[in-house]
């Protein structure tokens, strides 16, 4: 979400139009997870199988002798794992992620590929002889491997991996052909960079720096890439408080939109980092040092009637059209297949496809023409088509605005069957809401901004229906 912030109810004015704006108090509840000790650190966590993997220094004595965004020095890091109950108030207690420890640092780790896949951090030298502790070069690297039965195997280490610099933080795609990391090699903007490469024929391509629009001259790390295409990361620069604190970015234009801290309750005046968001960004975690020692924190949206919303679709009223049991092969000379969509347009081909202007019912027929004549000679199929809008509610609005400028959205373009509707609501994910089948409203801060529209129902047999849908705008400067 964007600018995330405590909202003092200012108040609730109506409009001519009937529409209601509201300014709400807190969007989200913060809450510490209970395994979280004061005397260990816990951090960065990542989904795996209706839990988390975490990074944590329990257990493990030994100080670590390479340099990476800490601004001491600290204990050894290894992965573990937990899960909650259904109602996420009882957690289980933390089992080490023995799959991948090793008596040198693991993590931060991130799953992918329906958690059959992981890339993770861990010191290039690993091996069980306390000598390679000591050895030269021992920087952090990423490693990924898959799941074969309950082992991980496969360990292979990330082609750019350095013994002059630390390769760290991964943060990749669910298709897993985008993968995002941190380090400090030469040639960066600031202390710790992240950068990204992608998968190409089996191989990765060579890292690129993300450049100045999320860089600054000092430390980012901990990036988390959304489903949404937005890619959360924490930062020493930009408006930070003090130490990291969390932002995130939306790609536009080939290039990255200037990043949003996203203030209380997630950024403090601690380090606050190691965010993740599930694909609604209703619910999530993060850590922080704001209770001196670092904790990782869940976070759950207070708007809880705008769950699962689906992107909207866009309507094209395009088709595909095709017959069955027809090849060119049927037809010789100068005899041909042609198709009439009823709109005045017409295709020579078998199979052919067509985009409508606009919604309504249309004739198609496939014929059989002479070429030379354009004398219809045989009619090979025919039938009524019905072109319509997708189900859905529907936002009317334009995909960029800029800062200040007055938006007009509206919903009557909603198509819904068998669903009287009673209420439409509107969220604007900047904190404000609004009440009506159209509303007009104002962004004031660059950014992308997924603006939700739920419609529901009047009361029915089966109680209240809701749909909610939400369509991404882009606010830039003037």
């Amino acid at each position: 979400m964007r600018n995330i912030r405590y909202y003092i109810l200012l108040f609730v004015y109506v409009i001519i139009n009937g529409t209601a704006s509201v300014y709400s108090q807190k969007q989200y509840t913060v809450e510490k997870l209970p395994f979280c000790s004061s005397q260990y650190d816990e951090f960065s966590p990542a989904y795996y199988n209706e839990g988390i993997v975490f990074c944590a220094n329990y257990k493990n004595s030994i100080w670590y002798a390479f340099v990476d965004t800490s601004a001491e020095q600290h204990l050894l890091f290894d992965l573990y794992y937990t899960k909650s109950n259904r109602s996420g108030k009882k957690w289980q207690s933390p089992v080490p992620f023995n799959a991948l420890n090793t008596i040198f640092q693991e993590g931060p780790a991130c799953f992918y590929d329906n958690y059959t896949r992981v890339v993770f951090t861990r010191n290039l030298y690993a091996g069980k002889t306390f000598g390679n502790y000591l050895k030269p070069g021992n920087k952090l690297g990423l490693f990924f491997a898959e799941l074969s039965g309950k082992k991980w195997v496969n360990i292979e280490p990330f082609e750019y991996n350095s013994e002059e610099y630390n390769v760290m933080h991964p943060a990749i795609t669910e298709d897993g052909n985008t993968l995002y990391f941190v380090s400090d090699m030469p040639g960066g903007i600031g202390g710790y960079d992240i950068y990204v490469s992608k998968r190409v024929h089996g191989r990765w391509t060579k890292p690129v720096n993300l450049g100045p629009n999320v860089n600054s001259k000092k430390d980012e790390a901990f990036p988390f890439i959304h489903p949404s295409g937005r890619l959360f990361f924490a930062s020493k620069g930009w408006n930070s408080r003090g130490g990291f604190d969390i932002f995130f970015t939306q790609p536009f234009k080939g290039d990255w939109l200037t990043p949003q801290n996203m203030k209380e309750p997630f950024s403090s005046t601690a380090d606050d980092f190691g965010f993740i968001a599930d694909r609604y960004l209703q619910t999530g975690y993060f850590s922080s040092s704001r209770n001196k020692n670092d904790d990782i924190f869940a976070f759950t949206s207070t708007i809880s009637e705008f769950e699962n919303c689906t992107q909207q679709k866009e309507n094209t009223y395009c088709y595909v059209f095709y017959e069955n049991g027809t090849s060119e092969d049927d037809v010789k000379g100068t005899m041909k297949y042609e198709w009439d969509f009823g709109d005045g347009t017409k295709v020579r081909a078998v199979e052919a496809e067509h985009c409508f202007a606009k919604k309504g019912k249309y004739r198609i027929q496939l014929n059989v023409i002479d070429s030379l004549t354009n004398e219809v000679l045989l009619n090979q199929a025919e039938y009524e088509l019905e072109v319509t809008d997708y189900e859905q509610p529907y936002i009317t609005a334009p995909d960029q605005a800029t800062i200040g400028e007055t938006i007009t959205f509206d919903a009557k373009k909603t198509n819904l069957k068998n669903f009287r509707i009673a209420r439409y609501y509107w969220d604007f994910d900047d904190g404000t809401k609004a009440i009506g089948e159209s509303t007009n409203h104002v962004f004031y801060e660059e950014g992308a901004y997924d603006v939700k529209l739920l419609v529901e129902s009047h009361p029915t047999r089966t109680g209240i229906q809701k749909v909610c849908v939400y369509k991404t705008i882009i606010v830039v400067s003037k």
